[in-house]
């Protein structure tokens, strides 16, 4: 994700997502500063994974973390 400005409007643009009608890039607008800062932080999240926000010691959650890591 990265963010441009259109016609004065700050837009949050995601690399990975694309329109299937159009095959561009799925831009969102973004209305305020909390928005965009939102956005960043669920993109330091994802990238940083599931887990580092949930507790392996929890059986349900291992078996979670297990089936997300091995496919």
């Amino acid at each position: 994700m990265h963010f441009t400005e259109k016609k004065g409007q700050r837009l949050a643009v995601f690399d990975h997502l694309t329109s299937t009608e159009t095959g561009q890039h799925i831009e969102i607008p973004i209305t305020s500063p909390e928005m965009e800062a939102s956005m960043l932080e669920a993109e330091a999240l994802g990238r940083r994974g599931l887990e580092s926000i949930l507790d392996p010691r929890d059986p349900a959650t291992a078996s979670l973390l297990k089936n997300h890591t091995t496919g």
